[in-house]
């Protein structure tokens, strides 16, 4: 795993980890690119790319008992993925 560090407010921990987001129109599998303390990138996604604002439930699969987290959209990248705020 690398650290990146940049004009940011956390470091970022490029980690690849499937996920399950679920938006008020569908649930689907994706994978990060990268964590932080703050948010994470997520790599694919929803059939509809999401809105930056738009609020979403985001868990890790893989871990037992894992819990859900609510996050926000901050940035959408055409064609690569969007980069999510945790808001809890």
């Amino acid at each position: 795993m690398e650290i990146t560090v940049e004009a940011r407010r956390h470091l970022r921990l490029v980690h690849r980890a499937k996920i399950q987001l679920c938006s008020k129109d569908e649930v689907v599998i994706a994978y990060t690119r990268d964590l932080s303390e703050s948010g994470l990138y997520v790599l694919g996604g929803f059939n509809y790319a999401p809105l930056p604002g738009d609020i979403l439930e985001v868990i890790v699969l893989g871990i037992e008992d894992a819990l859900s987290r609510r996050v926000v959209v901050i940035r959408v990248d055409d064609g690569s993925g969007f980069a999510v705020e945790f808001l809890e």
